[in-house]
């Protein structure tokens, strides 16, 4: 925790020392993702700054509490790069060259989209173990049939039933956050 407040501290007052610590320790590992998922070189650089701006406006915003620096800023990168990825597929889906986000708006995006993606996972963490392991599962593509013998249930039918109400719970814990308004528009 004390590494991650040195870190984010140093990123809002500017501090040389922190930022060229954070490059060391962790532009590598953002690079050989980004280099391993269809980038190039300009487009760490890119991924790289967008997320350190990120966390700058986020923690500006309202101190950030996180445990591990390097996972948060890890998943931040990831989560812009996959968005880079998806709005140049889209540009060459509509085949517009007049199609461009700028960096301001993109950001913005971004931004919300992680608030909602932190968002979900804090209200996840609530369900019960067994929603969570579920939910997981059936959310990273497990049919109903491979629940089924996972978990161990009788049914198809009770495996649809376990599902659709830990979905309902968590639309429950969602829409009673007073946040939910705010992260809907």
């Amino acid at each position: 925790m004390e590494e991650t407040e040195k870190y984010l501290n140093g990123l809002i007052y500017n501090d040389r020392k922190v930022v060229a610590a954070i490059y060391d320790a962790f532009f590598p590992k953002v690079k050989s993702f980004v280099l391993n998922n269809k980038g190039e070189e300009e487009d760490v650089q890119d991924v790289f700054h967008d997320s350190l701006m990120y966390l700058i406006v986020k923690h500006r915003e309202s101190p950030l509490k996180i445990n591990s620096f390097e996972a948060y800023f890890f998943t931040i990168c990831k989560n812009i790069w996959r968005r880079t990825l998806k709005n140049k597929k889209n540009r060459v889906m509509n085949h517009d060259s007049t199609y461009y986000i700028d960096k301001e708006t993109d950001l913005g995006l971004f931004i919300l989209e992680q608030e909602r993606l932190e968002f979900y996972q804090e209200k996840f963490q609530l369900l019960s173990s067994n929603c969570k392991e579920i939910l997981g599962s059936y959310f990273n593509g497990m049919s109903y049939e491979d629940l089924l013998q996972e978990y161990e249930y009788t049914s198809i039918n009770t495996v649809r039933q376990r599902v659709f109400k830990c979905k309902a719970k968590i639309i429950q814990l969602i829409k009673e956050d007073r946040r939910y308004r705010k992260l809907r528009r």
